[in-house]
């Protein structure tokens, strides 16, 4: 009985350890769900992961697609907490797909 016992405790001691998602593929399994996500698209995201703890850098145009990333980022498997440090910058801030100036009028 103690033996089955000890084999038992050394499978879920050794399930834990091979199971655990390295920060480098935590990283890349969020950055991979980020890209997939038509909201999201991994826009101008950063992600770095230490010690299980993803950071979520860079900016997004609306506050829907930070709340999507760091959702994202919390149901990856692995991840313990997320840090948010996303800025959201509205489109006509960015410049992004922003009208040109038009040409102030020759002087007569």
């Amino acid at each position: 009985m103690r033996f089955r016992m000890l084999i038992g405790a050394c499978a879920v001691a050794l399930c834990a350890t091979g199971c655990a998602q390295s920060d480098a593929g935590i990283t890349t399994a969020v950055k991979g769900k980020l890209v997939a996500d038509d909201l999201v698209k991994a826009r101008q995201l950063n992600v770095d992961t230490k010690d299980k703890v993803v950071t979520l850098t860079g900016e997004v145009r609306t506050q829907a697609e930070e709340s999507r990333a760091l959702q994202i980022a919390r149901e990856t498997k692995g991840v313990v907490n997320v840090v948010d440090q996303i800025s959201v910058v509205p489109e006509q801030a960015t410049g992004f797909g922003a009208p040109s100036p038009a040409p102030a009028p020759a002087a007569p």
